[in-house]
């Protein structure tokens, strides 16, 4: 049975949600502190799409010369989806409303606003401008239309960044096969100024995870390699709000065996339903979201607390599985999933009376290439 704790102070209510950023730069409560049991993982949890409601349905465009490789960040700003290319150094900016991509990012090389890798990408939502941060150490900003306007040197190299308010968030400091997961680094744009939160810690744990480590929605959720912490970052202050506490824990001769037999790890730790790390942590009005290292992913109502967990959410209107739960960056309400085109291919079409038209005209909007594999479908949902 999987446990999470949660401070009773914390449960997202109107009148106490100022508790959550207080003075302190403490990122452990010490507090009294109350359990929630969490339910066994189904195969398909109903409540989900009780609570959800299909709103829009993004086809990217698919060309000879804009086929991703496989999404890393989406960030959601108006109308438009900022798209990570995970296999190459590209950054697309996706219409919302078709799909048609409008800028594409593809500047490979070692010269100036050039990458070999991108590690991730920022929005500043007040200039309207991308930040990505490349393998050689540089924090390079573009406009809207992709125009390179200039280049920052930073010291460290880390996986995921995200912009707050006039901030650079660099978390998950990486050097060889340990990273630095309990510590947080902001640079102030303006100031030109470093600041560091949590605490000093490296953990040794080669593998990655299923799910993005640091994404921005209402707060900005991060959870350390496994500490199975649920943390936010507003402003100096991180606050862990959840824990998971599970009864098989992982020992110290299976995070051994992470490092020195990868295949026998899983196996090990699917056959005792071994829960280590959570990801892709992303908050509504209503719920939170996230993966799991079990290849599943959980659902919370905030008010209730009540969770639900699944392997897939099942969609009678688009006749489609939903596996692959992803958190784009954004406060606005929606929980995405992205469908291959080889899956959207296999759906069985709804033949109801009662499908809402505007569904039917999103759905009519997808089209796939005729010639190769076109690019991913994203799928949103609202809060009911």
């Amino acid at each position: 049975m999987i446990i999470i704790i949660m401070n009773v102070k914390y449960l997202f209510l109107t009148g106490i949600v100022g508790l959550l950023f207080s003075c302190t730069t403490k990122n452990t409560l010490s507090t009294k502190s109350k359990s929630i049991s969490v339910p066994d993982k189904k195969m398909v949890d109903s409540w989900m799409n009780d609570h959800l409601e299909l709103d829009k349905i993004v086809s990217i465009e698919t060309t000879k010369d804009y086929v991703l490789g496989g999404i890393e960040r989406i960030i959601l700003h108006k109308n438009k989806l900022i798209i990570l290319d995970r296999q190459w150094p590209s950054i697309f900016v996706v219409n919302v409303d078709n799909g048609t991509v409008e800028t594409h990012i593809n500047r490979k090389g070692r010269g100036p606003g050039e990458s070999n890798i991108i590690r991730d990408i920022a929005f500043d939502d007040q200039l309207e401008q991308i930040l990505a941060f490349n393998d050689y150490k540089k924090l390079l900003y573009f406009d809207l239309n992709g125009t390179f306007l200039k280049e920052e040197n930073i010291d460290g190299l880390f996986e995921n960044i995200s912009y707050d308010n006039g901030n650079v968030i660099f978390y998950n400091v990486v050097e060889g096969r340990s990273c630095s997961p309990y510590t947080v680094s902001i640079y102030n744009l303006a100031k030109k100024s470093w600041k560091k939160l949590g605490e000093e810690k490296e953990v040794d744990f080669p593998h990655r995870g299923y799910g993005r480590l640091l994404v921005k929605s209402r707060n900005i959720w991060f959870s350390p390699k496994l500490s199975l912490d649920m943390n936010i970052l507003h402003g100096d202050v991180i606050k862990t709000l959840f824990h998971l506490d599970v009864e098989n824990k992982l020992s110290d001769e299976l995070k051994e065996k992470a490092i020195s037999d990868m295949f026998s790890f899983w196996e090990e730790t699917r056959e005792k339903n071994i829960l280590y790390g959570i990801q892709s942590i992303r908050e509504t009005k209503k719920y939170l979201m996230f993966n799991t290292n079990l290849s599943d992913f959980i659902m919370m109502d905030k008010n209730t607390l009540e969770l639900h967990r699944a392997m897939i959410m099942e969609d009678k209107h688009l006749g489609v599985s939903l596996l692959n739960y992803f958190p784009h960056d954004g406060d606005d309400n929606r929980i995405m999933f992205v469908v291959t085109s080889n899956e959207w291919m296999r759906r069985k079409p709804y033949d109801g009376d009662d499908m809402p038209e505007n569904l039917k005209t999103e759905i009519e909007k997808v089209k796939l290439h005729q010639d190769y594999e076109s690019n991913p479908i994203l799928v949103f949902y609202k809060e009911k």
